[in-house]
């Protein structure tokens, strides 16, 4: 299935997509732990990383968005908060609560240390999954490699976070080591470099 830029026209199937793929993510269970709240706002929720790759990022994807990656390139600027907000986290506390969003925060801050970790430019995997009767068909690994290896043509790193033991023996197969773990709100949160080859 041939996997290229995401049109913003598609930018809601693409949310889905990431809505469903980070449904039992620890992510979406810090920020929206009952399940019906997170099933509703899941994929409003993704739409944020999305649309903050679509405006200063890169956001790749198979024709049918049904497997989607956010990856943010070198030389585009700071992922602060004023851009978040610009693409839509100021609606958060109504519609996750002020606990959700909170919590939300609260989880940015324990894992920003092993982003500042990296020092220089660095291509940042913000988010990628896939629907989950696409999974298992290596369009993950193709999406990954798309920034992984553009980053090893710039010889410069590339970062990520996750919060699952799965995810960190996909991303370990794949160049990327461990550079730091947190635990918060019963899940453990890591920090992810690696290296250009």
């Amino acid at each position: 299935m041939p996997i290229r830029r995401l049109d913003a026209r598609h930018a809601d199937a693409a949310a889905a997509t990431l809505g469903e793929a980070f449904f039992d993510d620890p992510l979406l269970q810090i920020v929206a732990p009952d399940e019906a709240t997170r099933r509703r706002w899941g994929p409003w929720f993704m739409s944020l990383p999305l649309q903050y790759g679509l405006r200063w990022g890169e956001v790749w994807a198979t024709d049918d968005a049904s497997a989607v990656a956010v990856w943010v390139p070198p030389g585009s600027g700071d992922m602060g908060l004023g851009r978040m907000l610009r693409v839509g986290l100021a609606r958060m506390p109504f519609r996750l609560g002020m606990a959700g969003s909170r919590r939300f925060m609260q989880s940015l801050s324990a894992t920003e240390p092993f982003h500042k970790a990296v020092h220089g430019p660095h291509w940042y995997l913000v988010a990628v999954g896939a629907r989950s009767d696409c999974q298992g068909q290596g369009l993950g690994s193709s999406l990954v490699e798309i920034g992984t290896s553009r980053a090893d043509a710039a010889g410069v790193p590339c970062y990520l976070e996750t919060g699952t033991q799965s995810n960190i023996d996909f991303y370990t197969k794949r160049g990327f080591e461990v550079v730091g773990q947190t635990d918060f709100d019963g899940h453990t949160l890591t920090g992810m470099v690696r290296q250009p080859s």
